[in-house]
């Protein structure tokens, strides 16, 4: 933390260069909307099925 009688410790943020942005409605419309990501959503039993084991990863036999 800096105290009056020094200097900070960190110099301040560079100026950011202005850009051209997108309108929000463009980037926005190819979000889906809730319903579909609830619709197409997986059971979290599902995704941790499709993972595979710490044995599969490291290449062990599991028959040991």
């Amino acid at each position: 933390m800096a105290t009056p009688d020094r200097e900070p410790v960190a110099p301040p943020p560079p100026e950011l260069p202005e850009i051209d942005s997108p309108p929000k409605e463009e980037v926005l419309s190819d979000v889906p909307s809730k319903e579909e990501i609830i619709e197409n959503a997986q059971s979290a039993e599902d995704v941790v099925a499709g993972q595979p084991s710490v044995d599969e990863l490291l290449g062990r036999d599991r028959e040991r």
